[in-house]
């Protein structure tokens, strides 16, 4: 059995649209764990409108990070995926997921491939289309949230994620949580798999105001997991910071204005967040691994 954990606020369609999706996978045995952060109860005809889905439903405070905690308590699955709530699954991918982890029983993660609704592969350049098993430095290129699915064992092992970090986080570091998980996932010794020819889809969102709003926040959170993950400072530098930087350059001579303004703010939003997260750090702040 599978637990999708979906941590969802202030959508509506596009959990419909989700939960529409798993309605039609060909394979069924999953639960869907919807941790509600809205304050009002939107969500009751949403999930009224799939009876044939097994939901349990539970509300928890804001913070993306805190709802997946609460979901992963809850979760009996032997297979656990987190789901954003505004993408979704073609038909087969959870028939196709669950063979894959039974033909491969020396991994416990898959990344599979992002598409948007288009069917168009999203960040090809830098995610490739070639399977291999993940590193420290590649599964930076290959994994986010929603197209991760991880064997309850390894959850288990590894425990919760990192409350300081991700979208609502007390801290303002609006990234990394993903990142961080994955990187604790493979220094308990499992393994990461990335198979491009499954796919997760999710809506291509490049609004300039959004992407300008989020450059800064997002990229602390990555400063704060390079060094907490003790990264060596040539590869923070070479493949983060200088690399943000650089494609400010190439935006500044290409006279785009709106790329050199976020790329600017990566760049400086990952260097504070490295440098702010010491303290952090030094505090003894971690979450509790289980």
């Amino acid at each position: 059995m599978f637990s999708l954990i979906v941590t969802t606020l202030g959508r509506t369609i596009e959990l419909d649209r989700l939960l529409d999706s798993l309605d039609k996978q060909t394979y069924q045995d999953f639960e869907v764990i919807i941790v509600d952060q809205n304050s009002d109860d939107r969500l009751g005809p949403i999930i009224a409108r799939h009876p044939n889905l097994t939901i349990r439903h539970v509300r928890s405070e804001r913070g993306a990070s805190l709802g997946r905690n609460c979901g992963l308590r809850l979760a009996r699955g032997k297979i656990v995926a987190t789901p954003d709530d505004d993408c979704w699954y073609p038909e087969d991918l959870l028939d196709k997921v669950w063979a894959w982890f039974a033909e491969h029983r020396e991994f416990d993660g898959l990344f599979t491939s992002i598409r948007d609704e288009r069917g168009l592969l999203q960040k090809q350049r830098r995610r490739g289309t070639v399977r291999c098993e993940c590193d420290r430095n590649t599964v930076w290129h290959y994994g986010i949230e929603f197209n991760s699915f991880f064997r309850k064992s390894a959850t288990d092992s590894v425990g919760e994620y990192d409350e300081r970090l991700g979208p609502g986080a007390a801290t303002g570091f609006y990234s990394g949580e993903g990142g961080d998980y994955f990187l604790r996932v493979l220094d308990r010794g499992f393994r990461i798999f990335f198979e491009p020819s499954f796919s997760v889809y999710h809506a291509f969102m490049r609004e300039p105001a959004r992407e300008l709003r989020q450059a800064y926040p997002y990229a602390l959170g990555t400063g704060f997991v390079l060094r907490k993950n003790r990264y060596p400072l040539t590869v923070v530098l070479s493949d983060f910071i200088l690399y943000a930087f650089a494609g400010a350059a190439v935006a500044l001579v290409r006279l785009d204005w709106l790329n050199f303004r976020v790329r600017t703010m990566r760049g400086v939003g990952q260097v504070a967040g490295y440098m702010r997260s010491g303290k952090m750090l030094q505090a003894g702040a971690n979450v509790e691994v289980k």
